[in-house]
């Protein structure tokens, strides 16, 4: 088996200058997105610790109130003060729940506007990767694009279930496989070989170019997604990246 070294440096240095970008370009929005919805959140809790705080106060005007009217007026003092007491805790009851009101709401919105952020930042982080790497790839030997990937596809097609396997060989069902670009025939010597030795004989292979992989191969079979290609390996980057945040 023959390694090319040459490409795998270069994807080696493009998988680490997309490491860089992702972490300029996704970790601070997101971080200083994450600031401001905790400061709109401390603004929420103040606006109900003052409507606690008011509350309180008009609790304790009703209080005052009471002692006045106890000096002169004893049979009404029992009545005022139920009444005071009742209408304090109205307040302060209304006053609570207007302030979780409020608070669930803004933090609904907060949560909201985040994962939308969130959704965006990294829609545009894989976009960027995907052109970056495209423009890369785009100096070295179109043949570069597919051969250095030859190998990590076979790995892949051997991991799919027997039973499926046998589908191709013994039931000579078609091989639906995308490639980034063209496929030479040498390149394609190479691949039905690799494929071969994989399932023991070459099914029929149908291969259609599909430019969104960048470079490597992807293929479909019974429900299970057979993938070598810088398309997948920028979206598990992506996942790995997302699945840190919510940590």
């Amino acid at each position: 088996m023959h390694i090319d070294w040459w490409t795998l440096g270069i994807q080696a240095v493009n998988v680490l200058v997309l490491i860089w970008l992702l972490g300029r370009f996704l970790f601070k929005p997101v971080t200083a997105m994450i600031d401001r919805r905790q400061q709109a959140a401390r603004a929420i809790l103040g606006e109900a610790e003052a409507a606690r705080q008011a509350a309180l106060a008009e609790r304790a005007t009703a209080a005052s109130e009471h002692a006045a009217l106890k000096a002169g007026h004893a049979a009404a003092e029992a009545a005022a003060v139920a009444a005071a007491d009742r209408a304090a805790a109205a307040v302060i009851d209304a006053a609570q729940a207007e302030a979780l009101r409020i608070t669930a709401r803004a933090t609904e919105a907060a949560d909201r506007a985040a994962a939308a952020r969130t959704t965006e930042v990294e829609a545009a982080a894989r976009t960027l990767a995907a052109r970056i790497a495209a423009r890369l790839l785009d100096r070295l030997p179109v043949g570069a694009r597919l051969d250095g990937f030859i190998d990590g596809f076979a790995q892949a097609l051997d991991g799919l279930p027997d039973a499926v396997k046998r589908r191709f060989t013994d039931g000579g069902e078609t091989l639906v496989l995308l490639a980034a670009t063209e496929v030479s025939a040498a390149t394609r010597a190479t691949l039905e070989a690799a494929i071969g030795r994989v399932l023991g004989s070459v099914p029929p292979l149908e291969i259609r170019v599909e430019p969104a992989l960048i470079a490597g191969f992807e293929a479909a079979a019974d429900h299970a997604v057979v993938t070598n290609s810088f398309r997948a390996d920028l979206a598990q980057i992506a996942r790995e990246f997302a699945r840190d945040d919510r940590q």
